[in-house]
């Protein structure tokens, strides 16, 4: 069995590191009041979606090889 590392991000109301286990899915396109991409990821019950500068600079490295951007 193959062990997947999480994708964290910054929780910007806490500041606390959050993970994720679902899988990337993509960018939105920039939205929001800060026009920004947001990184969506599947998990078994629902989506999960990041703003781009919530991502920890491990998750981004790792995401940098799945853009299609």
């Amino acid at each position: 069995m193959v062990r997947r590392e999480p994708y964290t991000y910054k929780d910007f109301v806490t500041g606390k590191i959050r993970r994720t286990w679902g899988e990337f899915i993509g960018w939105s396109d920039p939205t929001g009041p800060l026009n920004v991409r947001y990184a969506t990821f599947k998990t078994p019950r629902t989506y999960v979606n990041v703003p781009g500068y919530c991502l920890t600079k491990e998750t981004k490295k790792r995401l940098r090889g799945l853009e299609e951007v």
